[in-house]
């Protein structure tokens, strides 16, 4: 017997899945109909962030006491009116790419421009991602469109065990929660979708390591929790070394052997998370930890 949660997740999948396979194959076909799927998906972001400011500047008459909210309103406000512009802006000859990322998030890539097509409530994604299909399938013959052949994502899919979720912080800029009372905090709305990107493979590979971890720890491994690094190795794995005595693992960690600052960061929340003890982290000034070395997300 299918629960109540059971299908809200199934009905996740279907909305999700039958967008991203509508992208896929409108990537592989004429170039109107980017152009369609590009202004839809951003007039409908603009519709989605207006509404977000909306219930902020509602939260000011309930919560005047609240700091940020005004300063949060406003910022969301002028993200709606981006979207709007630059779907205005959008011809036949704008550069459109289509690419499947983290989460099997649909991002869209104008005139080099990345936009994450996603709501700022994860709620309401399906309602958003069906609102959509539903719009760009009244001008276009959508059936012939499912039917063609589907391309591969352009990246790997991060696994569930992953997934974070997004709220979008009155009193600062949007928080990326990943498991057991870890955070992100970031500082601004820009580059939004690699942001959500990168929390994604980060959160991931946090979640493997933690796995490999503990499992060290069951066969009697000592690890230094001071000590405890990661290194890139020539054949593309990376090695996790866990104390003087040369214990390591060996594993793919692309992201977080990038990202030594965070890593140190992180570290006391990966040994209490490793020992099932409640460790909750907020880290602050995320855009500069996650972005690439030398290239802040902020």
């Amino acid at each position: 017997m299918q629960t109540a949660a059971m299908a809200r997740e199934s009905a996740t999948r279907t909305h999700g899945n039958r967008l991203n396979d509508l992208a896929l194959a409108v990537a592989n076909a004429h170039a109107m109909l980017r152009v369609d799927l590009a202004q839809i998906a951003l007039t409908e972001l603009a519709a989605t962030y207006d509404d977000e400011a909306m219930r902020a500047r509602q939260d000011m008459r309930t919560r005047a006491k609240k700091p940020g909210l005004g300063r949060w309103s406003v910022q969301v406000q002028n993200l709606a009116q981006d979207y709007r512009q630059l779907a205005e802006s959008i011809s036949q000859t704008t550069s459109i790419d289509i690419n499947i990322g983290a989460e099997n998030s649909l991002y869209l890539t104008i005139d080099g421009r990345l936009v994450a097509v996603s709501s700022p409530r994860m709620n309401e994604q399906p309602a958003f991602e069906q609102s959509i299909i539903a719009q760009f399938c009244a001008l276009n013959r959508c059936d012939e469109l499912l039917d063609m052949p589907m391309a591969a994502p352009a990246e790997t899919v991060v696994d569930r065990s992953g997934s974070t979720r997004w709220s979008f912080s009155q009193n600062a800029g949007p928080v990326c929660e990943g498991t057991d009372g870890l955070q992100f905090q970031f500082n601004s709305m820009d580059n939004l979708g690699r942001k959500r990107d990168v929390c994604a493979r980060t959160v991931a590979e946090l979640g493997t390591l933690t796995a490999a971890l503990a499992t060290k720890l069951e066969f009697g491994v000592r690890i230094d929790w001071e000590r405890i690094m990661i290194r890139s190795l020539p054949g593309g794995d990376e090695q996790v070394t866990l104390n003087q005595e040369g214990d390591y693992i060996q594993q793919s960690l692309p992201t977080l052997a990038q990202r030594r600052d965070l890593f140190r960061l992180v570290r006391p929340w990966l040994a209490a998370k490793v020992k099932g003890t409640p460790y909750p982290l907020v880290v602050l000034n995320a855009g500069r930890l996650l972005g690439e070395p030398g290239y802040p997300l902020e």
